[in-house]
């Protein structure tokens, strides 16, 4: 029976049994619960739950031990694929093997997507080196320049020599993008998690392709490298472009308003001061600054209707043509040159290519709007970047869209059976839908979807985001958006420099706005890590709850609270040594963090203080009380009883063993010694570790699986791996490991991105 004869017989059973005895026990249940189930199919629900199904094969590719093969993957997704098309006649069977073909697609898609931008990674840090190389992209900063270069050549190149190198420099650079340079640069591999299960930026930095990051010594110097290659050159012609707009910008609309002006057109952040990015972020209106899908969507809609007025003006048109289709085309294009223009970031690909089935869909006089669009625009993502499902920016995204749409077309209908009333709460429902009413019940709504993920990888949820949004956000979206693509418009004629000024005082306005709201107190909450099982949980709750429309939504409800109960992650850990081992945290007697090495990662330290929900800035004193250090190591007292001691030569080990409960080093331990030793001779192969003490045991997290490889992971050195963990008494097989390498200057961009 095909679902809509079988929903249309299941629900007239229902109807006729509610006439009469109420049945009782299973049946009944089953009965209403296949009822409900054969609606769903009917609406088209199933479709919905393929990005579903296709990140659960993405997700179970990243989880893999070990690198899978591609082709085993390609022929499980083609074989999968095959047998639900012969199955199609069978619905049962074909449905599940449609799943199944959608996490084989997923898994397929993610393997394909990491073969296909394979390239060397770097195996270890370097002395300097002299480059020869392409600029392919610069980023301005106050504290200097990040360079993206595509490499030439390399002096004492290593094994194996990276093509495409992120460097930094504290001054400014001067270079444009396109420029053959040389400069001098001391290299490493791209950094690994600050902690186990923090977020991986190894992993970006693969997706992304370059195999190494580092820091300019010196000066950057012009040089010659022969041929520029046409993606280079592509990127210079382009890049040309945007510096002409933002030229234009800023010299219409001075300092960080003109920055932020400059940031809406180009994607360019060049020139905002970090404590207004700050401001922003507490308002929670920072996410006006990435084009996305607000920029995005704002342009289009503003294109689209300016075109779709002009037509209408035009009676020939309007009666006999299909000018929506006309103008939804024309806003396709402006989105598309919008695209070029803002730099085709991943997150600005992903924002057009869901505005574009979008215009696809008004084009083809289908319901734009709806939860299918969705669905098919997490699709093409999911098919084109697959590793983005694990970022902040896919999640935080779909998630609010979701919220949104899902919200739309539940009070939709209601509001329109009551449209006709002249004060009829439909009426009011509309009209709020359309006011400031509709515009706060929005963000309070994009807020609370969004929040889980914020939380989870940025440890901080700001509590004042719907207000920012709602005093601010208007002002961009009603006033400077319109003016500046006006201002474009205008650019050829000579005439845009005071529209760029009167949208500079809109910019203004939003800046004041945004620094009043920041001002109030208790905006800023730090939360506490939380645990990446309890947010798939929760997210398959709001999937759940938002796209399904019969009372089986409901199902969804016990997965959310299950996710939120689920999140904390327990016992804080005893210690914490960041990726290189250069830096070691311990937990001090009155349960806070205290740095014991000497020398360390800020970056690492403030990663670790947030997942614990702890405001302190990894600069402050407090986080050197009780911590003594000499010339042989460093020492503080443990909670729980005993010290912790890390010995920077090997003369202090005797001592320490003796003394101290736990000892962190990458010395060889003497025989006898009477202390747990965490030997940091096996970070190369484990990463970042963390260190637990429950029920009399101890318990080590590692950052990577040490029984396998994946293609960002740094290669472990060869040999057998050294034991993490040696316990009382228990001799220590290595040979003595040199300290590490002096310290290189952190990134101030490894961070998730926002």
């Amino acid at each position: 029976m095909r679902p809509r004869a079988r929903a249309l017989a299941i629900a007239a059973g229902l109807r006729a049994a509610a006439g009469t005895r109420p049945r009782l026990g299973l049946e009944a249940i089953g009965a209403r619960l296949s009822g409900w189930w054969a609606l769903e199919l009917e609406r088209g629900r199933a479709f919905l739950f393929l990005p579903v199904a296709m990140s659960a094969g993405i997700l179970l590719y990243f989880a893999a031990p070990d690198e899978p093969s591609l082709a085993a993957a390609i022929l499980f997704a083609v074989a999968a694929a095959t047998t639900a098309i012969v199955l199609r006649r069978h619905h049962g069977a074909a449905l599940a093997m449609t799943a199944i073909a959608a996490v084989a697609l997923g898994f397929a898609a993610a393997a394909t997507r990491t073969a296909w931008v394979a390239h060397p990674v770097l195996r270890s840090e370097t002395q300097s080196l002299t480059v020869s190389a392409w600029v392919e992209a610069v980023e301005r900063r106050e504290s200097g320049d990040r360079l993206t270069l595509r490499v030439r050549s390399l002096t004492s190149a290593p094994d194996p020599a990276p093509d495409r190198i992120r460097v930094t420099s504290r001054t400014a650079t001067g270079v444009t993008t396109g420029q053959a340079v040389v400069l001098t640069v001391r290299l490493r591999p791209p950094a690994d998690p600050a902690a186990p299960g923090q977020y991986d930026f190894s992993r970006d930095a693969w997706f992304a392709g370059y195999g190494a990051t580092g820091f300019i010594i010196g000066q950057v110097r012009a040089g010659e490298a022969g041929e520029m290659p046409f993606g280079v050159m592509l990127r210079a012609r382009l890049d040309a472009v945007r510096q002409a707009i933002s030229d234009r910008i800023r010299s219409a609309i001075p300092g960080a308003s003109g920055a932020i002006a400059d940031a809406l057109v180009t994607g360019k952040r060049d020139g905002i001061p970090e404590g207004l990015n700050e401001a922003m972020r507490a308002a929670g209106t920072y996410h006006i600054l990435s084009i996305s899908g607000f920029h995005m969507a704002l342009v289009a809609a503003l294109i689209f209707g300016i075109v779709r007025g002009g037509l209408a003006l035009v009676p020939s048109i309007a009666l006999r043509h299909r000018a929506k289709a006309w103008a939804a085309f024309v806003a396709l294009v402006v989105a598309t040159i919008y695209l070029v223009i803002s730099g085709a970031e991943v997150a600005t690909q992903r924002s057009w290519i869901m505005i574009a089935v979008v215009l696809l869909g008004v084009m083809l006089d289908r319901g734009a709007l709806t939860l299918r669009t969705l669905a098919i625009a997490a699709l093409a993502v999911l098919l084109v970047a697959p590793e983005s499902l694990l970022g902040p920016s896919f999640q935080m995204s779909f998630a609010a869209t979701l919220a949104l749409i899902a919200g739309y077309v539940s009070l939709r209908p209601f509001a329109e059976a009551h449209a006709d009333a002249p004060a009829g709460i439909g009426r009011m429902l509309l009209m709020v839908t359309n006011g400031v009413a509709g515009l706060a019940t929005s963000s309070f709504v994009a807020s609370l979807a969004t929040t889980p993920y914020a939380a989870h990888h940025f440890n901080t949820v700001h509590l004042y985001g719907v207000a920012g949004n709602l005093l601010g956000a208007p002002v961009i979206e009603f006033f400077v958006m319109p003016l500046e693509i006006l201002a474009l418009m205008l650019w050829p004629f000579g005439w845009d420099k005071p529209v760029w000024a009167l949208a500079g005082l809109g910019v203004d306005l939003f800046v004041r706005i945004v620094e009043w709201v920041a001002s109030w107190p208790g905006g800023k909450v730090i939360v506490p890590e939380t645990r990446p099982s309890a947010l798939l949980v929760l997210s398959l709750g709001l999937v759940l709850v938002a796209a399904l429309s019969t009372p089986l939504r409901w199902i969804g409800a016990p997965l959310v609270l299950a996710g939120l109960l689920a999140a904390p992650h327990g016992r804080p850990p005893l210690a914490l040594v960041d990726g290189d081992g250069t830096t070691v945290a311990a937990r001090a007697p009155d349960g806070t963090l205290r740095v014991v090495s000497r020398r360390g990662s800020r970056f690492a330290v403030q990663r670790w203080l947030l997942a614990e929900g702890d405001r302190r800035n990894a600069a402050e004193e407090s986080l050197q009380l009780g911590v003594r250090c000499d010339s042989l190591g460093c020492a503080m007292p443990l909670a729980g009883g005993g010290r912790i001691a890390v010995p920077l030569h090997p003369d202090a080990l005797a001592d320490d063993c003796r003394e101290a409960r736990l000892v962190v080093t990458r010395f060889a331990v003497p025989d006898g010694c009477g202390a747990v030793v965490l030997n940091l001779a096996a970070i190369p192969w484990t990463g970042a570790l963390r260190l637990r003490h429950e029920a009399g045991s101890w318990q080590v997290e590692t950052a990577r699986l040490t029984s396998g490889t994946r293609p960002w992971h740094r290669a472990p050195p060869t040999g057998a791996m050294p034991p993490v963990l040696q316990g009382p008494h228990a001799a220590s097989p290595q040979a003595p490991a040199p300290p590490p390498a002096p310290d290189m200057p952190e990134e101030s961009d490894a961070e998730p991105p926002r």
